[in-house]
């Protein structure tokens, strides 16, 4: 089981979700629906307040991934790397290395 670190917040993060849910089911079905409503009230609580995204989320989010450099989108583009803006930079770069080295091999072979 997962120790609770962080009790208040955690705590805060289940009455968002509730919330959270609460409203997505009273936008979907009217009151007549009560039953169905509630049943999906708590569908929807389910997927977004489980405990293990929650720490998952806050404790071992990394670093936000910086977007490429304009200098890595060209060079990448005469790489004939595709779509190169929608990688990281860390991805880029490790997407040129694997083009560069896959460039070397050919070369080597030819």
């Amino acid at each position: 089981m997962i120790k609770v670190k962080k009790e208040k917040e955690y705590e805060e993060h289940v009455k968002e979700c509730l919330t959270f849910a609460r409203r997505t089911a009273d936008a979907i079905l009217d009151q007549e629906n009560e039953g169905m409503r509630r049943e999906l009230m708590w569908a929807v609580f389910d997927k977004v307040c489980t405990p293990l995204y929650y720490f998952l989320q806050n404790e071992q989010q990394g670093p936000i991934p910086q977007p490429p450099t304009e200098k890595q989108i060209e060079f990448a583009k005469k790489l004939e790397i595709q779509d190169p803006e929608k990688f990281s930079r860390e991805e880029l770069s490790k997407k040129i290395d694997e083009a560069l080295k896959l460039k070397r091999r050919n070369n080597e072979g030819a």
